[in-house]
């Protein structure tokens, strides 16, 4: 039962509940418009029964004049036995009387009783109509000309028409000018008079008995057709969301592929090809019009049908808007007009400000020209617009000259280039403004000189101050390794020793790291750039790693990105940073958890990331832990960290082009390195 929705029974079902709830829908719907249309509620079917025989009367004219004709020419075409026999009271409900203009009867068939009766005139059949066309010189002559025909024949068609004759298109004697055509289609006999009569009781099985039984139905069930159209109708729309669901989870088929709106687009025209061909259909003998209707109707249930389910599909699929020739057009249109306002956009601005503000300013003054121009023209205020003009243009334009002359010299400073501005033909709060600029200027060079000496002093004092520590810590560090090799009896200085051994290390390992953040943080490291594969680094990084991560009871996970990302770095320097931030988790992780390395590669650039779970509390966010002497915890007191590893990391990384994130999040910390790809 889990998989109702995917059987092929169940869809099976629905389609057939579908087709008939629809059917149904449609019968009822037809059969109360009817009766709208025919008045039916208000006179009981008698109008309604009367336009049908109304229409199926005079439907058999054509078969009664051929009948005529042929009895004329002794019954050459169809036959005396096929006349007849259409006309028998066992093969149709029709009878009629012919009469000529006298009154004389020329033909009939069997009569009975009948419900129906109704006079009208048949014309000649086609083989006896005859033309002619002629000229006239006036209008009158012409009129004069068809009422003579009128009298004397039967007329089936008039055509009157005019044209103006020019030079070399009119006989000798003749003036030029209009000329009257008349163009009569007519025969020379009579039309003829027919009574048409429908018989009283059906008592032949014919297309009219069959029409007004339906209709003797439809009449009788009045009363019922309006609910019965509404609940069809909610069947058939509630029948159609079953099947749309049911079908929805399909996958999408070539006819999901078509557009939306081109779909859309062929429905209308097969539904106006149905229309059309059921109006040729419309006036077929026997059954070929009712056939026709059948079928372009069933057809029309199916292609419904499929054009929901499709509907539920795209929907589904999100693709019922996006889908469509009408988006795409739209989508297109609007990456036109980005385009072009922006390329608009960029033109304005790498014009310089002088231009700019010209266009702007000549803009400004042809709107104002042209809604003075526009309305009551006034000389006096068109001269003092003009005054206006010429007196502010010039000032605009020093005004505009000075702001673009204190533009490039801030420009300039922004750039590092810290040269004062010339103050030479700048006036009034100009000129004040390129003093402040350049007082600036010489601010900054003075601090940015008084930074350089400051930074080199402090490069020289750790370098100094680490060289004068090196010296005698490495007498402490030999003298402590000499003790150690000693036999030493009393077991206190042995302890005694192994600490001193201990932090004698310590400190030197301390000493190195800040002389080389020192290096890193004043960029004093040469940089050998090569192309570097990121994944073969890392990998080697965490095969060294390997056997620590495991003593420390980690698990390593290493994910390498599938586009083998090379960067240009310097492949020392790099691993040293791997080598650091390795380090570092295996102090400061919790152990019997995962570590995760992985490489990537978005939007051009390769990111190397490395993620752990930490042993204690991180009480620090990610950029306090990049700087010096920080270290994630306060309880991290002891152990050799000098919580210089991320500082030196991060200066590394930035020397090679790269950019350097710490990130914490509860006790989750990662790192991660963004460098750009090398394309070459």
């Amino acid at each position: 039962m889990k998989n109702w929705k995917n059987n092929i029974w169940t869809r099976i079902i629905a389609i057939i509940v579908f087709i008939l709830m629809l059917v149904a829908a449609g019968l009822s719907a037809a059969g109360l418009w009817a009766c709208l249309e025919m008045r039916v509620y208000a006179d009981g079917g008698i109008y309604f029964r009367r336009a049908v025989m109304d229409y199926l009367a005079p439907k058999m004219d054509d078969s009664v004049l051929y009948y005529y004709y042929d009895a004329q020419n002794n019954f050459e075409s169809y036959g005396k036995e096929h006349w007849e026999a259409l006309f028998s009271e066992e093969n149709t409900n029709f009878f009629f009387t012919l009469k000529d203009q006298d009154g004389k009867v020329l033909l009939s068939s069997p009569t009975r009783p009948s419900q129906y009766h109704e006079t009208g005139t048949l014309e000649s059949p086609v083989m006896d109509v005859q033309e002619i066309d002629e000229e006239f010189t006036s209008a009158a002559q012409r009129q004069v000309r068809l009422e003579e025909l009128q009298e004397q024949y039967n007329i089936l068609a008039v055509d009157q028409g005019e044209y103006l004759l020019e030079d070399g298109e009119y006989s000798a004697g003749t003036a030029p000018g209009m000329r009257y055509t008349l163009y009569v289609a007519y025969s020379e006999e009579p039309p003829l008079t027919i009574e048409r009569y429908i018989a009283k009781d059906f008592t032949a099985k014919d297309n009219i008995s069959f029409v007004m039984n339906l209709v003797d139905r439809v009449i009788a069930r009045r009363s019922a057709l309006p609910w019965l159209t509404g609940v069809f109708s909610v069947l058939s729309l509630a029948s159609l969301v079953v099947l749309m669901v049911l079908f929805s989870k399909r996958k999408s088929s070539w006819f999901e592929q078509i557009p939306m709106d081109l779909v859309l687009a062929i429905y209308m025209l097969l539904f106006a090809g149905t229309m059309y061909l059921l109006d040729e259909f419309y006036y077929s003998r026997e059954w070929i019009g009712v056939t026709m209707l059948i079928v372009f109707a069933i057809a029309w249930v199916f292609l419904l049908m499929a054009f929901f389910i499709s509907f539920a599909v795209r929907a589904r699929e999100h693709t019922l808007w996006k889908n469509t020739i009408t988006y795409r057009i739209l989508v297109l249109l609007w990456k036109f007009l980005k385009w072009f306002f922006g390329m608009l956009h960029d033109l304005f601005r790498s014009l310089p400000l002088c231009w700019r503000t010209l266009l702007v300013w000549a803009m400004i003054s042809i709107i104002e020209f042209v809604a003075m121009v526009s309305g009551n023209y006034d000389p006096s205020l068109f001269a003092v617009w003009f005054f206006e003009k010429f007196i502010l243009t010039p000032l605009l334009l020093f005004a505009v000259i000075g702001m673009q002359r204190l533009q490039k010299g801030a420009k300039r400073m922004s750039e590092g280039d810290l040269t004062p501005i010339p103050l030479t033909h700048l006036y009034g709060p100009f000129r004040e403004h390129g003093e402040d600029l350049n007082h600036i200027s010489d601010g900054l060079q003075t601090a940015v000189a008084e930074q350089v000496r400051a930074e080199r002093m402090k490069a020289e004092l750790i370098t100094n101050v680490s060289h004068d520590i090196k010296t005698p810590l490495t007498s402490i560090v030999n003298y402590v390794g000499l003790l150690q090799k000693e036999d030493l009896q009393n077991p206190q200085a042995a302890e005694y020793v192994t600490v001193l051994a201990r932090q004698s290390a310590r400190l030197k390992k301390l000493t190195e790291d800040l002389v080389e953040a020192s290096k890193a943080s004043t960029g004093n490291i040469e940089v050998h750039a090569a192309p570097t594969d990121l994944n073969v680094l890392l990998g080697q990084a965490a095969g060294e790693f390997a056997d620590r991560f495991q003593g420390k009871n980690l698990e390593l996970v290493m994910s390498a990105a599938p586009e083998q990302p090379v960067i240009t770095a310097d492949g020392q320097l790099l691993w040293r940073v791997f080598s650091n931030l390795m380090t570092n988790i295996c102090k400061y992780a919790m152990p019997g958890t995962r570590v995760y390395l992985s490489t990537e590669v978005k939007a051009g650039r390769a990111i190397v990331t490395l993620r752990n779970i930490s042993a204690q509390p991180l009480e620090k966010s990610g950029a306090e832990l990049t700087e010096r002497f920080v270290r994630g915890d306060r309880s991290r007191t002891g152990g050799d960290g000098s919580g210089l590893g991320l500082s030196i990391a991060q200066s590394l990384t930035e020397l090679q082009g790269g950019v350097f994130r710490v990130t914490v999040d509860g006790d989750l910390f990662k790192a991660e390195l963004d460098f750009p790809l090398d394309n070459h």
